[in-house]
């Protein structure tokens, strides 16, 4: 029997601004259904042995400091061929430039959680194979480009005012892309979409509850994606 592999799975926030319980049980689930997967689970990148010699990394974070040294070992693991899934806020970065630039964008604002249409961009693209446009009840993440390698595979248009007072013009906001790193086949592929929370999952204790949103977890074609965005990152298929 051959050796199982090793996902990472990063999930969390020193913020608790989403629920993270459920997107670190849900995940753990698509890994665990791929077969000859062990999942590691951490809520920070700084054990770098881990994620030096895990083969697969899948992400759900939020504003995490992130060390140079930690920054440092997750590009050379990259740039040796290992495929890291990023979802939602995993782009906020706390300014993290480092990090920014190896997922290729930096969380910027969104509007108020809001129904809206995903484009599919590449529909004979094996990650979006038999998906059409689509509806979805979620936070539209909208990211800042810090390079001009990623491939959009998702987007939205959107423009108005966002959660932190600013307005934003009208224009395509990339929902899923894929940026290849280094030369032997790694890189990062990032979904946007997914929010969910609890009433008490909010940026300060002091706030007041949230409305609990589920976004679209438990949808399809939400859980296709994510699957093969697992899929992706374990190189269990061609894409």
């Amino acid at each position: 029997m051959p050796q199982p592999q090793v996902a990472n799975l990063v999930c969390g926030s020193p913020w608790r601004n989403h629920d993270y319980d459920n997107a670190r049980l849900r995940l753990g689930q698509v890994l665990y259904d791929l077969n000859g997967i062990r999942t590691d689970c951490y809520q920070d990148y700084e054990d770098l042995g881990g994620i030096a010699l895990g083969d697969l990394l899948v992400t759900y974070t939020s504003q995490i400091e992130v060390t140079e040294k930690a920054s440092t070992n997750l590009r050379r693991w990259l740039e040796k061929g290992g495929r890291w899934f990023a979802m939602h806020s995993t782009t906020s970065v706390a300014g993290n430039m480092a990090m920014a630039s190896l997922l290729g964008s930096q969380f910027i604002d969104h509007p108020p959680y809001h129904e809206f249409t995903v484009n599919v961009m590449k529909p004979d693209d094996p990650l979006l194979e038999g998906i059409s446009d689509f509806t979805v009840a979620d936070e539209l993440h909208c990211v800042e480009k810090v390079t001009e390698d990623i491939e959009v595979l998702l987007q939205a248009t959107w423009g108005g005012r966002g959660i932190l007072g600013k307005d934003h013009e009208v224009a395509d906001r990339p929902l899923m892309y894929r940026r290849k790193i280094g030369d032997a086949g790694g890189g990062v592929l990032y979904l946007a979409l997914g929010h969910a929370n609890r009433p008490y999952d909010k940026p300060r204790p002091n706030y007041p509850d949230q409305p609990e949103y589920r976004g679209p977890w438990g949808s399809e074609p939400f859980d296709t994606i994510i699957r093969r965005g697992c899929e992706w990152a374990a190189r269990r298929r061609e894409f």
